[in-house]
């Protein structure tokens, strides 16, 4: 197992219209030294007037440059989409019943730590007790962590927001993006459980 991979980890929804249903989680795969430099890269993509890089603020050129940037960054990532979820789902059950996907896999490839986009002190417990859940199912390894940092303040987690937009832009209908950095992608799609 490599003690320092981490998975930087960011969660959409796709196009509610030419994609409905669907829940996307997407990880940047770094160790320490890989961070350092995925923060900096995104860090100098950012506009002088954004606190941070979020894909459904950017125009097109700009998808283009953060794609190709990343596409050709020393980092590998992992996507996982499940979809159709019904409508009744919340965007809580969605985003659990992906993370009851993604950790998994995520603690497969050794990764250790996991850091999510924190969306409040509530929220961030609710991920801590999918995982606590996940370890009582024996479905983790005991090692893998979560941490949760402000988006704002943590370029690295720009990366998988970038992730979650280039696949629902593909899952929308423009493959482009995708097509730039499909080498550096592995992608798993499932049904939600009910």
């Amino acid at each position: 197992m490599n003690e320092d991979l981490i998975a930087w980890v960011d969660e959409s929804g796709s196009n509610t219209t030419l994609d409905p249903g669907t829940y996307i989680m997407a990880a940047a795969l770094t160790s320490p030294v890989q961070a350092e430099a995925l923060r900096s890269l995104m860090a100098t993509l950012r506009l002088p007037h954004q606190a941070k890089i979020h894909w459904r603020d950017e125009q097109a050129s700009r998808h283009h440059q953060i794609t190709t940037a990343l596409a050709a960054a020393e980092v590998e990532h992992l996507v996982v989409i499940t979809t159709p979820h019904s409508a009744k789902h919340s965007s809580e059950r969605r985003r659990r019943l992906t993370l009851e996907l993604l950790l998994p896999e995520l603690d497969t490839l050794g990764v250790t730590r996991a850091i999510l986009e924190s969306r409040g002190k509530a929220d961030d417990r609710r991920d801590l007790a999918m995982l606590n859940y996940l370890r009582q199912q024996h479905t983790l390894d005991s090692t893998l962590k979560i941490d949760h940092r402000i988006g704002r303040q943590e370029p690295a987690l720009w990366a998988p927001d970038a992730l979650c937009g280039i696949i629902s832009s593909l899952r929308s209908g423009n493959p482009s993006y995708y097509q730039t950095i499909q080498h550096k992608i592995t992608v798993l799609q499932q049904p939600p459980r009910a």
